[in-house]
């Protein structure tokens, strides 16, 4: 879109709220300028601004990069903690064997499942 068109689009669309649902690329001279303009509103955004605003807009994603935060510190507190989750791992009984065991079983399935997420995004 046009800076010319996003202006235009502005004007008509006024001070109604607007909750950006769709972006394109924004041209200048013919050239991509790198930001994009909603396709609503009319409105630039930056790269960054964009993708702030898709991920507030989308819940599960949300909360997806809050799990993958939260799972990235506990792993780097195992990380850590190496000596500890040796003895661990060398341990033949336990509690803490069996919620390693559950831990590992989990990662492999979580490995899997992000597999074919990454599958099926390659494929659109």
């Amino acid at each position: 879109m046009t800076l010319e068109e996003a202006k235009a689009l502005r004007e008509s669309w006024g001070d109604q709220p607007c909750d950006h649902p769709s972006f394109s690329d924004e041209y200048m001279f013919g050239s991509k300028t790198g930001d994009f303009v909603c396709e609503q509103c009319g409105r630039s955004f930056t790269k960054r601004q964009r993708d702030n605003l898709s991920q507030a807009a989308n819940p599960r994603l949300n909360r997806f990069m809050q799990q993958k935060n939260l799972i990235k510190e506990l792993l780097d507190t195992l990380s850590q903690r190496k000596g500890q989750l040796t003895v661990v791992a060398q341990s033949e009984s336990g509690h803490a064997v069996l919620l390693l065991e559950a831990l590992l079983q989990d990662q492999e399935q979580l490995i899997l499942h992000a597999d074919e997420l990454i599958r099926v995004m390659d494929e659109k």
